[in-house]
């Protein structure tokens, strides 16, 4: 057994050697009774243990909370797994783990991007744990590093949901994936806590497959937003990352035109964009998806943003658009 101490606690196996490990309280839901699978071949699982809070504080948040001027939350986060199995090559995460990660979570995240998934052996207890009443009122990210609702974290989440949102905290809720659904009677009950974001980059089928290849497709993200935006709960949307010209989808404003489209019939109560940012080793990752050079540089940035308040403008939509560093 590989055990390695660290700030955020100890990891526990890399092999998903069995925890056998179940809830003391049975308020909480105990999804996790053996090794954590993720169910995708080829992704190698680990478990750790983590520590209480699970709230942190984050920079995704506005400048004026200290942050980078990402309206993401009010500078607190919640993550609850180490990688995402959605294993999008653009992810900026996959470069913090590699750099920091090793010592915390051994060689597991030295894998490829998405092919590697730990969750805490531990995590049912530090949902119990947390003192969710300190964050009353406040909005915190789920998640940051991860989906949420990724299928074997999604009972963790309606779990710290159940608890944290009885408590008065607030959630903006990040996702990719379908299962959202299951807790949007729980959502719609506590709608004035709740933020429902999702993410969306394409609406080509071709590059969609490409860069997001595990995830649900953009059509079907778009349905939970206008089902969540029907019960009455707060939505939002994040078009990004904004790719430049390629072989597999050449034409960008046709593109962002179509999504802005798309999303004009749901009306998110926010809209966010960005273009592809090169963080870590995601252009390499993304150039092995798309099997070609990606052209960034010569003013792609402005372009896109320009692209992106334009298509909102012409929909009677508005926007905020996140520059690249060092063009803010």
């Amino acid at each position: 057994m590989v055990q390695t101490t660290f700030d955020y606690g100890r990891i526990y196996s890399l092999n998903g050697i069995p925890c056998n490990h179940r809830a003391r309280d049975g308020g909480i839901d105990s999804p996790m009774t053996s090794e954590p699978s993720s169910g995708i071949e080829g992704v190698s699982r680990g478990i750790y243990e983590c520590t209480v809070p699970l709230i942190r504080a984050s920079r995704l948040t506005s400048r004026n909370r200290g942050g980078i001027g990402k309206n993401l939350s009010e500078g607190w986060c919640l993550n609850f797994a180490v990688g995402c199995t959605h294993g999008c090559p653009f992810c900026y995460v996959d470069s913090i783990h590699k750099r920091f990660g090793r010592k915390r979570y051994g060689n597991l995240v030295g894998r490829k991007w998405g092919d590697y998934f730990l969750i805490p052996r531990n995590l049912n207890e530090a949902i119990r744990d947390t003192p969710w009443g300190r964050w009353r009122g406040i909005e915190v990210m789920m998640s940051s590093t991860h989906d949420p609702y990724l299928r074997e974290l999604a009972a963790y989440s309606r779990s710290i949901l159940k608890i944290g949102l009885a408590e008065g905290v607030r959630f903006c809720i990040q996702t990719r994936s379908h299962f959202v659904e299951r807790d949007f009677e729980l959502l719609a009950k506590y709608r004035d806590q709740v933020r429902l974001q999702i993410s969306i980059a394409t609406m080509n089928k071709a590059l969609a497959r490409r860069i997001e290849p595990r995830a649900p497709v953009p059509e079907r993200r778009i349905e939970i937003l206008s089902k969540a935006r029907r019960l009455g709960i707060e939505t939002g949307v994040i078009i990004a990352p904004i790719f430049p010209p390629n072989g597999v989808r050449p034409d960008v404003k046709g593109d962002l035109a179509e999504m802005v489209e798309s999303l004009s019939e749901v009306n998110p109560n926010l809209i966010f964009g960005e273009s592809l940012h090169i963080r870590g080793d995601n252009k390499r990752l993304v150039e092995e998806a798309l099997r070609e050079e990606i052209p960034l540089g010569n003013g792609f940035d402005k372009d896109a943003g320009l692209a992106f308040k334009m298509a909102l403008t012409e929909h009677g939509l508005k926007g905020t658009w996140w520059p690249e560093r060092g063009h803010r």
